[in-house]
């Protein structure tokens, strides 16, 4: 057999080395060009078209192109192959010349998983699953969880059909994860223009390594302006690629010079809140019953916002839901009441009829990525750490305790720092960083006049490293602050790297004790009820 560096001629290397250079140091394409121009004479360089065409021949990874609409609302792929305008904007599909007037851009998956098999060194790094052995009372990988091994004891359902051997049978078989979040464009103007790469995670690599951005595996970026409304358009070509990797796909294995059926299952997706709620189906959480989690069903504040308290105030109208809820013993949603009520919304015979189901339980469509059964809606999209306590639960506490959370001010309750106290917080928390090292966290802002550069490491230090002693004796009463570094001991063991069972379950009634004092301190204030004391 014949390896890869045989076909590389020394300008296909000088060719590939620069082009990385490029992207890894975000060199414009006209810098590109004009570092041609000055080294035409020594080293002749390919234009970037030229390299890139190479590469795809080298590696087999050719891009394929799929029309979209022009404001990012949908792709025109599977039931929406054949239409001409946007079903959701309207804007046409072509231009007045008859070409498209926005294409996505996916790369494909197989001959890139392919490729880990290539060399000896990542195949070893590959066996990391297969070698994976899991300790009694301890969570410390993916590959702990109910989910991956539930999977590993249950036969491999492709399009509805079972076949004759179990998911992750063979040691070679990939776990993946898919990863999608909307990121703004021009810096961090919220009303500007975004774009959404889609991401795939390999977990049969070593944690400490699966992450870094050499290792992730991009299928392409879904194209601004707008965030996608239709996300099962823009995956279709993904679903496609994990039937025919869960049928098994001819691979060459370098280490013992063979051929073997390659599989992959994607177990997780990962992601924001808002991209979940797409990716999922659900109405999300303006919606009556707006958790992907639970059954929980809110009730309606001083507003058109629903709020879901564990407890509801006794002074609400009375054809408004009065159901009292366990913290620690939620409605759990099931993979089972997910497909009993598609199948009722499927089976419903108007559309008003679909509406009061959907409405009812808060799902209104199929789930993309169901051709392969490795996906359980009730278990495969974990609330990510990063968006629900750093880009949520935080900035939301800092603006209840400032009085800037939706124009409410805190009612009965005395839980807000006075302006002139958030300004001298703001200050030390500028001063503070002088002397952390930048190994730590990078430059803070200050706090109380500028949070625009606050990004979700910066509130985790914050809030995790500072709050605790930036905010000692600065609450009007110590109860708030307690409420506080409550959260802070439960977040820090969050971060471990393992957690045993028996922490579990201290986050499970730690954070369960908390809901409940925030509810009592805030939630009602919303509904404009009497806090319970």
């Amino acid at each position: 057999m014949w390896s890869g560096n045989d076909v590389l001629s020394q300008s296909d290397r000088d060719n590939i080395r620069l082009f990385k250079w490029q992207m890894m140091s975000h060199t414009t394409r006209r810098a590109y060009e004009q570092l041609r121009f000055a080294l035409r004479d020594r080293l002749p360089l390919d234009s970037q078209y030229i390299i890139l065409r190479r590469i795809a021949l080298l590696t087999g990874v050719k891009p394929r192109y799929y029309d979209c609409c022009v404001n990012s609302c949908m792709a025109y792929t599977d039931k929406y192959l054949h239409h001409q305008y946007c079903e959701y904007c309207n804007e046409p599909r072509l231009d007045s010349k008859g070409k498209p007037r926005r294409r996505f851009c996916y790369l494909p998956l197989i001959p890139r998983l392919q490729g880990f098999f290539q060399k000896s060194k990542l195949i070893s790094k590959m066996s990391y699953r297969a070698e994976y052995k899991s300790e009694p009372g301890k969570i410390a990988d993916v590959f702990d969880g109910a989910h991956y091994q539930r999977l590993r004891r249950h036969r491999v359902v492709v399009d509805g059909e079972k076949l004759p051997y179990q998911y992750f049978s063979d040691p070679r078989d990939i776990a993946l994860s898919l990863c999608t979040d909307s990121y703004l464009l021009y810096k961090r103007r919220r009303k500007g223009p975004s774009a959404t790469p889609i991401l795939i995670q390999n977990y049969n690599l070593p944690p400490e390594i699966r992450t870094r951005l050499s290792n992730l595996i991009c299928l392409g970026v879904i194209p601004g302006p707008n965030q996608p409304k239709d996300m099962e358009s823009y995956l279709s070509p993904l679903d496609d690629e994990t039937a025919e990797l869960a049928l098994g796909v001819p691979t060459f294995d370098a280490k013992e010079q063979t051929m073997f059926d390659m599989h992959a299952y994607l177990i997780f997706k990962l992601g924001d809140i808002i991209a979940i709620q797409k990716f999922l189906g659900i109405k999300g959480v303006n919606a009556i019953v707006p958790c992907r989690s639970c059954n929980i069903i809110g009730v309606r504040g001083n507003g058109k916002t629903y709020y879901v308290p564990l407890q509801p105030p006794l002074d609400l109208p009375i054809d408004t839901n009065h159901v009292t809820y366990d913290a620690a013993n939620l409605p759990l949603r099931t993979h089972k009441e997910f497909k009993d009520v598609l199948a009722q919304i499927t089976a419903a015979p108007t559309k008003a009829k679909k509406e009061k189901i959907a409405k009812a339980h808060g799902i209104r469509c199929y789930p993309a990525l169901r051709r392969v059964g490795c996906l359980d809606y009730a278990h495969s999209f974990p609330w990510e750490w990063f968006h629900l306590f750093l880009e949520n639960i935080l900035q939301n506490l800092v603006n209840l305790w400032t009085g800037q959370f939706k124009g409410l001010d805190s009612g009965d309750e005395d839980y807000e720092i006075t302006p002139h106290i958030w300004e001298l917080v703001g200050e030390e928390t500028a001063a503070a960083v002088q002397h952390i090292p930048s190994t730590f966290v990078r430059v803070l802002s200050n706090i109380a006049s500028d949070r625009s550069q606050f990004t979700a490491e910066s509130w985790c230090f914050w809030f995790i490293y500072l709050a605790p002693i930036l905010l000692q004796g600065r609450f009007k009463k110590k109860k708030y602050y307690n409420h506080m570094c409550q959260l802070v001991d439960l977040m820090k063991i969050m971060l471990r790297l393992q957690v045993t069972t028996a922490e579990i379950t201290i986050i499970k009634n730690g954070l369960c004790e908390w809901v409940q004092r925030y509810e009592q301190c805030v939630i009602y204030t919303m509904l404009v009820a009497r806090p319970i004391d």
